[in-house]
């Protein structure tokens, strides 16, 4: 399939018109709507297609700890909006290879907290997530 974030397989069909496609190695979720079949060139019988001699893309190298925090701050949004910020800043966490995100809702932003640990749950790519300790306002996702 082909996506705005380069081709992939679609893995999984979800539901709200969610698509879990692996893109580069990556699992990522996007709307249904963001996907578009490959188009196939047909080559002519009996010859070969054509290839250069381009490298294939590999998966990055794995960076050592101790890299930026990414973080993405989710105060005054409603919750639909929260949650839809939270799941393009995993894709592109994802896609950047990040082992860590951190979202900031507040520490009275029970709605949004709740909402996005229920929504982190379901994530198969989510690794796990917890308060900071240091600032229960920010919870902290390990991709």
């Amino acid at each position: 399939m082909q996506t705005a974030l380069g081709k992939g397989v679609v893995r999984a069909v979800r539901n709200n018109g969610r698509v879990l496609v692996e893109i580069a190695g990556r699992p990522v979720v996007i709307s249904e709507a963001e996907i578009s079949p490959l188009e196939t060139r047909k080559s002519k019988i009996g010859s070969a297609p054509s290839r250069t001699n381009a490298p294939t893309p590999s998966r990055p190298p794995h960076r050592p700890p101790g890299r930026e925090q990414a973080s993405v701050d989710l105060h005054g949004l409603t919750v639909d909006e929260a949650l839809d910020r939270a799941e393009r800043a995993l894709n592109e966490a994802l896609l950047a290879d990040l082992d860590e995100l951190r979202f900031i809702h507040g520490r009275s932003g029970g709605r949004i907290r709740a909402a996005l640990h229920r929504r982190l749950r379901q994530i198969p790519s989510v690794r796990g997530f917890a308060l900071d300790p240091r600032n229960e306002g920010v919870t902290i996702v390990r991709l």
